[in-house]
C-alpha cells in the first residue's frame, strides 16, 4: 500500500510541475459510508460509517481572474462501512480507489495572510483494492460484480489557507464527496459512496518567467 501512495505522490507532482502555477498535496482522515441496493432495489439497512484516510496531489492555475482558478487532482481514497444484514450477519467493507478529478477553485475573501476558498470538482475513480468481512470470513471484492465498475465522484470543499511566505502556503480543508457507479453492474445492484474528509495540506507556488523578471528588476 505504501508503494501505491508514493507512486501517486511522484506522478502527481510531475504532472503538476508541467502545467500548474501552484502545486499542492493534502491528506487526512475520511468518515465514509455507502448506500447499497440489491437486485430487488431493497436498500441495506443498519449501515454505520467508518474512519479511513486519503491523499491527493495536484495543481491549481489561474482561469478567469486571480480569484478564480482551475484545479486538477490525482490521489488515493479509502472508503468503508460496517453493518448487519437482515439475518444479523456482521458485515464490514474496505475499498481503495485511484482517482482523477478536475474543477473550479474560488477565493471568496482574504484577511491579511489568510484566505478562504471553496472548490467543486468531478472525476472518475477506479477500485484497486477491496475486501468484505462476513462474520469471521474475509473476501476479496476487487472483481465482484457489485463493486467492479468505475465510479464518478462529485466533490465540494471549503478551505482556509495561510500564506506563510511568497512561495509557500498551508491549509486545512473540509470536503464532502458522493460517488455513483458510471454504469449499472451486471447483477442489477446499486452501490454509492459518501465521504466527509478532514485534512491539511501544503501549497508550493511556482513562479513563471515574468514573475522572475519582475523580481530581478525589483532587486536591481
Amino acid at each position: 500500500m505504501k508503494s501505491i501512495y508514493l507512486s501517486i505522490l511522484f506522478c502527481g507532482l510531475f504532472i503538476a510541475g508541467m502545467h500548474g502555477q501552484e502545486l499542492f498535496i493534502h491528506g487526512g482522515k475520511s468518515v465514509t459510508t455507502f448506500q447499497f441496493k440489491d437486485v430487488l432495489s431493497i436498500e441495506l439497512q443498519d449501515i454505520q460509517s467508518t474512519n479511513h484516510s486519503y491523499i491527493d496531489v495536484g495543481y491549481r492555475g489561474k482561469l478567469f481572474t486571480e480569484a478564480i482558478n482551475w484545479v486538477g487532482e490525482f490521489g488515493v481514497h479509502t472508503y468503508g462501512a460496517t453493518g448487519n444484514d437482515n439475518f444479523q450477519n456482521f458485515l464490514a467493507w474496505e475499498t481503495t480507489y485511484l482517482g482523477l478529478s478536475a474543477g473550479i477553485d474560488a477565493e471568496l475573501f482574504t484577511v491579511n495572510r489568510f484566505a478562504f476558498h471553496v472548490r467543486a470538482t468531478v472525476g472518475p475513480e477506479l477500485m484497486i483494492q477491496g475486501t468484505q468481512v462476513l462474520n469471521n470470513q474475509v473476501f476479496d471484492v476487487l472483481n465482484e460484480q457489485d463493486f467492479d465498475t468505475p465510479f464518478v465522484f462529485l466533490k465540494g470543499a471549503a478551505s482556509f489557507e495561510y500564506n506563510a511566505t511568497d512561495d509557500l502556503a498551508l491549509f486545512c480543508q473540509y470536503r464532502f464527496a458522493r460517488g455513483s457507479q458510471i454504469n449499472s453492474n451486471e447483477s442489477g445492484a446499486d452501490l454509492g459512496y459518501i465521504s466527509n474528509d478532514f485534512g491539511i495540506g501544503v501549497i508550493v507556488k511556482l513562479k513563471n518567467k515574468a514573475d522572475k523578471d519582475d523580481d530581478s528588476d525589483t532587486k536591481n
